[in-house]
């Protein structure tokens, strides 16, 4: 972590799903096509980094009409969330800053977005399936399927399927 300005920064190389009020400084390496919505907001995936890696980035209008590539932003109070099987650094609530342009060290990789290889495992979690970083929100025992997961906590379980005749 580093403090710059009294914010303390994490590094890209240590997030992991879950995180909240996450602070980044970084350099904007690839500014994707815009994406329409429903609701007519514009949306780009954008690839950002630090010197310890690379992680995508969800920008939502207003943010992405301002942002290019080589840009170094400060990007305050983020959450990690999961989007396509990788792992997405959103600002929802947050806010963007532009702070620079050029000059940054920064590594490509690791590339922390494709970490979730396996499905069924959420990234940086252990085999045991317990999370690794304290401020993630997974709970022991999660099995990588929302629906099943939420259905059973309301106490409807998925119907079996019909089965097979010849």
């Amino acid at each position: 972590m580093a403090q710059v300005s009294g914010i303390i920064n994490q590094n890209v190389g240590d997030l992991c799903m879950g995180m909240k009020s996450v602070n980044l400084r970084v350099i904007v390496l690839h500014v994707g096509d815009p994406q329409v919505v429903k609701g007519g907001q514009t949306v780009k995936a954008c690839k950002v980094a630090d010197p310890t890696g690379s992680v995508e980035l969800s920008l939502w209008s207003p943010w992405c009409e301002c942002v290019q590539e080589s840009d170094i932003l400060q990007l305050s109070n983020c959450y990690m969330g999961v989007f396509s099987n990788s792992l997405v650094v959103y600002v929802g609530g947050g806010s963007v800053s532009k702070v620079g342009e050029f000059t940054m060290l920064y590594s490509e990789f690791p590339d922390i977005s494709v970490k979730m290889t396996d499905p069924n495992i959420p990234p940086n979690m252990g085999p045991d399936m317990r999370p690794i970083h304290p401020n993630s929100n997974m709970r022991s025992g999660y099995n990588g399927n929302f629906r099943d997961h939420r259905n059973h906590r309301r106490g409807q379980y998925p119907r079996p399927p019909p089965p097979f005749n010849r």
